[in-house]
């Protein structure tokens, strides 16, 4: 009866691979095991990717006491469903055909992989960790995009930057992500400041004591590098009270753990890999050079300079920002084969919204009219607020920064750097003599430039594999070594 009715279904669908399994079933049960495995094998023919298939094939092979076909085939059917109860009876199979135990452990389940970024701009310090999770079959990896407040003295700003991610990650909308009903094995974020944050702030639900309630390992990537000079960039890194609720912190180097270790941050929470930041400028740097074709008549032939400037840059002395940032917007305009291209720190405007709201309209003047406007007095410096930093490192000749975001990736390119300040920090893990200083007693900084364009680097020996004396695997290895260790760890949890 069984036969007859499939035999009308066939008739009416055509190629339903869900018939070729029942059918397999049938004739195995009939104790026919070659017509079964025919019937299977025209079923993938169609779609050979289809669990009931293969795990059949799979059992008709254990049947007929050929074991590696058996394995081959129960190994297909595991790496072709998700189903949480179908792998762990594929795996109890397995296992009672030899398999070995390291490889059970790791395909039992699939572990589930978040990634809570919150800008796109900043997404760079976790890129190279999803394309590790990204590219084993056994690891089902969501990048949801939180939402975030910019803060200013008298509002909140909702914000989402989902869309403005690259085209190449699938995006999950946090809307359509339940944290509660996903639990997911591992979660990365790149900022842990929760109710602490003063210009931005990640909305509640995505606070690290939240977050911690899904998962047995939150694991922090911070989206900066620390500085190499005290405090190493510790009140971004690890000094904040939500640090309690991370389980893994990724530090860039040993000298930044070592000041963890001093100030109480228990060493089994302190992962030195390096940053996945650097492995976006060691990747970059393997390719061709590029930046937005809009900016080459500004750049093509000259030698060109890229400022570097904080998110408190304003904020912290606003006196002495608004001469300096004077003084080096001209450098362009005494020298005609000099350009100038200044990357303020993404968050630049909204710390002056909060803290010194009244520098906001000589702000908005200086980026809108003096530098974008063609009737402006800057109008050959080239602001850039695009979403990929790279751009402005890969066209500089020479970085200007002071405690600025770009300054750690820039060490990567051996390249010329002006340190706005006289003198190297006391306490630099960097010695003195790699760069040159913006205010140098001995020589100013006008004279610097001019003797920089015409070729003058006596310290060009000195900035040879200086990152690598200070940084963990600039190899662009990063993002790979945080993926194996950090899965390893929760594979030995389960």
């Amino acid at each position: 009866e069984a036969k007859v009715i499939i035999t009308e279904y066939e008739e009416i669908v055509k190629e339903d691979v869900d018939i070729y399994s029942i059918k397999g079933v049938i004739a195995m049960m009939e104790g026919d095991l070659e017509r079964a495995e025919k019937v299977l094998k025209r079923g993938l023919n169609v779609n050979e990717r289809n669990f009931d298939l293969l795990y059949n094939l799979g059992y008709l092979y254990q049947l007929d006491g050929q074991k590696e076909l058996a394995i081959e085939y129960y190994k297909k059917a595991l790496h072709n469903t998700k189903n949480k109860k179908y792998r762990n009876k594929v795996c109890k199979l397995l296992q009672n055909l030899g398999l070995n135990k390291e490889y059970l452990m790791v395909n039992k389940t699939k572990l589930k992989v978040a990634f809570f970024p919150y800008k796109v701009s900043m997404w760079d310090s976790l890129s190279t960790i999803y394309e590790a999770f990204a590219k084993d079959e056994n690891c089902e990896v969501s990048v949801v995009p939180i939402p975030y407040y910019q803060l200013s003295q008298n509002q909140a700003i909702p914000t989402y930057e989902g869309e403005r991610f690259p085209t190449n990650i699938p995006i999950t909308h946090y809307s359509k992500y339940n944290l509660e009903e996903e639990k997911p094995d591992i979660i990365f974020v790149h900022n842990i400041y929760d109710q602490y944050n003063t210009i931005t702030r990640v909305y509640e639900e995505y606070f690290t004591f939240n977050l911690k309630k899904y998962t047995d390992m939150l694991v922090y990537v911070p989206y900066h590098i620390a500085s190499f000079f005290p405090p190493y960039g510790k009140n971004a890194t690890y000094m904040m009270p939500s640090i309690k609720n991370v389980d893994k912190v990724i530090l860039v180097g040993d000298f930044v753990r070592k000041e963890a270790i001093k100030d109480g941050i228990p060493e089994s929470k302190l992962l030195t890999l390096g940053s996945p930041k650097l492995d976006s400028m060691i990747n970059n740097l393997k390719k061709d050079s590029s930046y937005p074709a809009e900016w080459e008549k500004k750049l093509d032939g000259k030698v060109v300079y890229t400022l570097d400037t904080g998110c408190l840059y304003f904020v912290r002395n606003p006196f002495k920002a608004i001469e300096e940032i004077t003084n080096i917007l001209s450098i362009s305009n005494a020298n005609k084969n000099t350009a100038l291209i200044w990357r303020p720190h993404p968050l630049t405007r909204i710390s002056i919204m909060k803290y010194i709201p009244q520098l906001l309209t000589y702000y908005n003047n200086l980026t809108e009219y003096h530098i974008k406007s063609s009737n402006g007095f800057y109008n050959n410096v080239i602001l850039d607020e695009t979403d990929n930093y790279l751009y402005a490192l890969n066209a500089a000749d020479v970085l200007i920064s002071g405690n600025g975001s770009l300054l750690g990736s820039f060490l990567l390119t051996g390249k010329k750097i002006i340190f706005l300040d006289e003198k190297m920090p006391k306490g630099s893990v960097i010695p003195s003599n790699a760069f040159y200083y913006f205010y140098n007693k001995k020589e100013s900084w006008y004279e610097l430039v001019s003797k920089i364009n015409d070729g003058y680097d006596p310290l060009a020996k000195n900035r040879i594999n200086l990152a690598n004396r200070i940084y963990k695997n600039i190899d662009g290895s990063c993002g790979e070594k945080i993926y194996k260790k950090i899965k390893k760890m929760v594979l030995e949890i389960k």
